[in-house]
């Protein structure tokens, strides 16, 4: 890992310090009616390989931040380093956005090839890699979300999951070290959304790429290494899974959702089973049941 000259610490993929983002609000005659904060003296530290998730409610600030670890965005104040580079710095977009991908809500804007391996290729195309490699890179990446097979096929005969696999696809044929995925699975159904994640966490798995998954749907985090909780542009809870499905209540005043099986568990414990805190799956919930029965009968 790179150092940051002057700073004296090693940086992981994504270094963010102090972040703030301000926008102007405007009104219908472009009169600036006052200033909002959209992100507030955020500070995050990614290493590659992470699996992190960034939970909050609609208008929290996630997407917000999302925009800025692939220079989407620049700070109002503070700083973003991503790979060791200040995204302030413009010598250093194109290696931001290369190392950094973004995909986003709706697959159908960046889908933009008449066929799936054409568009899977648009990437390292405009890359300038050489057309061998880019054929390589479209097989790799297609088998890697299990798309291989629908490589001929015309995206839009896809459904919504596999239009989204087919965007993952793309971003990870410039070979970036880590993608960040921002509410990828809103416009899915269950079955969508399960094969999205289900891609993900096989890139994170084995290919090591460093996944940052902005999300509002709680069963998509429990796998993840960190998860960060944002509320009015701030990073308000933040640890493991366990750890944060342990604060019910905190999250629920946060208008947010808990897996069902942790809310379950939840209630059992108030009504005094000892239960353990931050039970995240039907299996763990099976077992700490059996156990309390045990104890309890």
């Amino acid at each position: 890992m790179s150092a940051v000259k002057g700073h004296g610490f090693d940086m992981g993929i994504i270094k963010v310090r102090d972040l703030i983002f301000e926008y102007i609000r405007r009104d219908e005659e472009g009169n600036v009616e006052g200033i909002t904060t959209a992100v507030d003296n955020v500070n995050l530290d990614i290493n590659q390989g992470d699996f992190v998730a960034i939970l909050g409610h609609n208008g929290s600030g996630k997407s917000t931040l999302a925009k800025h670890l692939n220079a989407i965005l620049y700070p109002t104040e503070g700083t973003v380093w991503v790979d060791g580079k200040d995204t302030q710095k413009d010598e250093y977009l194109w290696d931001i956005r290369q190392t950094a991908g973004m995909v986003f809500q709706n697959p159908d804007n960046q889908i933009i090839g008449q066929v799936v391996e054409e568009d899977v290729g648009f990437g390292p195309e405009n890359m300038g890699v050489p057309t061998k490699e880019i054929w390589e890179r479209v097989e790799e990446s297609l088998k890697a979300v299990g798309m291989y097979e629908f490589r001929h096929h015309s995206p839009n005969k896809l459904s919504g999951g596999q239009k989204q696999r087919v965007s993952i696809a793309g971003v990870i044929a410039m070979h970036p070290k880590c993608i960040i995925l921002d509410e990828p699975t809103a416009m899915l159904d269950p079955k969508g959304r399960k094969e999205v994640i289900r891609a993900v966490r096989a890139l994170n798995d084995v290919e090591r790429i460093t996944v940052i998954l902005i999300t509002h749907y709680m069963e998509e985090v429990i796998y993840a290494d960190k998860v960060f909780v944002m509320d009015k542009g701030a990073v308000t809870l933040q640890g493991t899974p366990r750890e944060v499905f342990s604060e019910v209540e905190r999250l629920k005043e946060l208008r947010l959702d808990v897996p069902q099986v942790t809310l379950l568990a939840h209630a059992l414990r108030q009504e005094g089973f000892p239960m353990p805190k931050g039970i995240l799956t039907k299996e763990e919930f099976r077992e700490a049941l059996d156990d309390c029965v045990k104890e309890l009968f």
